[in-house]
């Protein structure tokens, strides 16, 4: 078992980009217990209502912020805002339902309705479009509806290559 100190959270919770290569050999479980992402209280409305599974308008690609977070360690990305934005537009490309207008209305409900903290600018969607795109790319659909329980005690880089993240 890979063990971890308390000082190691921070840099990890503070990175922008790719996270770094040595998650690999972590569990996802391990993983997850170094990054601490957005309380579900700390959520704006409006950003509950357009992504989580439990409003009555989410979007296509819609998933709870552990899933989210989990997506966030497979594909190894950080939590920039640039982050959020392609892990977010993983999951809209992936999810079969996802059609154009729906790609768009995200567009402009991220830029110019999200509250200041959580809005994407134009930089960020370009990195959203690069995560649909690879969304769309990856053969295996709707990873936001994967229970990832049964995955808890997989190494990330078994559980990306069983989702075949790395091929796309």
């Amino acid at each position: 078992m890979i063990q971890t100190q308390t000082s190691d959270r921070q840099p990890l919770v503070a990175l922008h980009g790719d996270l770094p290569q040595s998650l690999a050999q972590m569990t996802l479980a391990q993983a997850y217990n170094l990054i601490v992402g957005d309380c579900p209280a700390e959520i704006p409305f409006v950003v509950w209502l357009v992504e989580n599974p439990d409003s009555p308008l989410p979007l296509p690609g819609n998933i709870h912020l552990r899933q989210h977070d989990y997506l966030h360690l497979l594909l190894g990305r950080g939590f920039a805002a640039t982050d959020e934005a392609y892990v977010i537009g993983f999951t809209m490309g992936n999810d079969l339902s996802t059609k154009r207008w729906h790609i768009w209305l995200f567009k402009l409900v991220s830029l110019l309705i999200y509250p200041p903290k959580f809005r994407f600018s134009s930089t960020d969607l370009a990195a959203f479009d690069l995560g649909v795109a690879r969304g769309r790319r990856l053969p295996i659909k709707n990873l936001n509806q994967l229970d990832f329980t049964p995955y808890q005690n997989w190494q990330l880089s078994r559980l990306r290559d069983g989702l075949k993240l790395a091929e796309v």
